[in-house]
């Protein structure tokens, strides 16, 4: 009987043990983990677009110190002493485009989770006309909630284009609206879209708290002529020799057989005379077969042969100069008249003089040699491109050829201005004329240039 009641007890005993918790016991390399606090100077940043995916790798800023960049799932933890802070966010991409975000933050005793919403920028497309006076442009339409307006940047020549280097061109406030015709623009005087001009376009992204969101960089090249698509005259140069001038050059004529250089030497002040000499040379050997000395206080600038005799340009220092007939055998003056405007260079089209002014706008003069009288204007096609000084012109049967101390190469117009062709590559010419079947130029340095004419 005893022996029931034991094996009884002990089962009694067990089940009792069955329903309490056991004790863990620690063993001597297992020590109790202490229970963690919440660190209250933990700060979360939280990046997120508009449309509330996560901004991964984006650059955290504290009043201007790197801070981090947020993980692949938009955050960021700090550890942050109490105070306000300035806290930046900025989002760049690998084709310049960005978006940043500037906030005031202050730091409690609590640990705080900030959420930043960051704008999206948009992308600038390819643009859907360009020509050598207008760009129209056009980018991805914002998708931000509390969109507030397109602001458009262009700058010339230089990449680098944002709200402190280029200039505002647009300003838009319907998101729908997503492009922009520039044209007309006037920067200094000068239009901003010019031929033959490089320039660089941003579309910045501006929503209603103040945040800022940039496109990639467009760059675009205007064309260099607005009508090359009409041309029938295209050419370019080979040198066949130069020389160097032996004084300041200041004109070149032909004469059928020879050159003439008008050579100037100064001396003195602006009113003393000046030396200056015709001087005739042989266009193979160069060799000196005349030389015709006089003095002025006027400055020269242009040479040109009518057939007979050599017309040269003289600037009297105002707003008129005067136009001088030579006879090539004893250097007489024949004829003067008063040029009505400054002149950069001259030549011959077998009936009129031709007058380069130096302002391109003003044209190219037609001067009767018999009254002096002006027959019209001819329009200069480098008044198309940004900065442009008109200098040398020579004339050939249905041709008049132009160059530009600035804009390189050469443009070429027909007998009533009509603007036909152009030269791709040339130097800088101030001087022109042609010999034959060649073309010799004069650069501002003094340089001659004998070229061949290739089609």
């Amino acid at each position: 009987m005893s022996r029931g009641i034991s094996l009884l007890s002990l089962l009694a005993v067990g089940l009792l043990m069955a329903c309490t918790d056991p004790v863990v016991q620690n063993g001597p390399d297992e020590p109790p983990a202490p229970e963690v606090p919440v660190d209250p100077s933990r700060t979360r940043i939280l990046a997120t677009f508009d449309d509330g995916q996560p901004a991964a790798d984006v650059a955290v800023l504290l009043n201007g110190e790197d801070a981090g960049r947020t993980r692949a799932d938009g955050l960021l933890d700090l550890a942050l002493p109490t105070g306000p802070f300035e806290l930046e966010l900025r989002f760049t991409t690998e084709d310049g485009s960005f978006s940043r975000v500037v906030q005031s933050l202050e730091k409690g005793a609590e640990a705080q989770e900030v959420a930043v919403n960051l704008p999206r920028p948009v992308r600038i497309l390819q643009p859907l006309e360009v020509t050598t006076s207008l760009v129209h442009l056009k980018w991805e339409q914002s998708g931000d909630r509390k969109f507030r307006e397109y602001k458009v940047y262009a700058r010339q020549h230089f990449s680098a284009v944002d709200e402190t280097t280029g200039e505002l061109v647009h300003v838009g406030t319907e998101a729908s609206t997503t492009d922009f015709r520039l044209t007309n623009l006037m920067l200094g005087g000068s239009a901003f879209v010019t031929a033959d001009i490089d320039l660089y376009f941003r579309v910045f992204v501006l929503k209603e708290d103040g945040s800022l969101a940039g496109s990639n960089t467009l760059h675009v090249r205007t064309p260099r002529w607005a009508n090359s698509h009409n041309f029938t005259r295209n050419y370019t140069l080979a040198t066949e020799f130069n020389f160097a001038g032996a004084k300041p050059i200041v004109g070149v004529a032909y004469d059928g057989s020879a050159l003439w250089f008008l050579y100037r030497e100064e001396v003195g002040g602006y009113y003393d005379n000046d030396k200056l000499t015709l001087v005739q040379r042989d266009p193979e050997t160069l060799a000196v077969l005349k030389e015709l000395k006089f003095e002025d206080f006027r400055r020269p600038s242009g040479l040109t042969w009518d057939g007979t005799s050599l017309w040269a340009y003289f600037d009297g220092g105002g707003a008129s100069g005067a136009l001088v007939r030579f006879n090539p055998t004893t250097g007489a003056r024949e004829q003067e008249f008063v040029a009505s405007q400054t002149t950069s260079s001259l030549g011959w089209t077998g009936s009129h003089l031709l007058l380069t002014h130096p302002a391109t706008g003003e044209g190219i003069d037609r001067v009767s040699p018999l009254t002096g009288g002006s027959a019209g204007l001819l329009p200069n096609p480098f008044t198309q491109m940004a900065s442009t000084r008109a200098t040398g012109v020579a004339w050939r049967p249905g041709e008049i050829w132009l160059s530009d101390m600035y804009a390189n190469g050469l443009a070429i117009i027909d007998d009533a201005g009509t603007h036909i062709g152009a030269v791709s590559v040339a130097p800088h010419f101030t001087h022109l004329a042609f010999m034959d079947g060649k073309l010799v130029g004069v650069t501002l340095n003094s340089q001659v240039y004998i070229m061949s004419i290739q089609p």
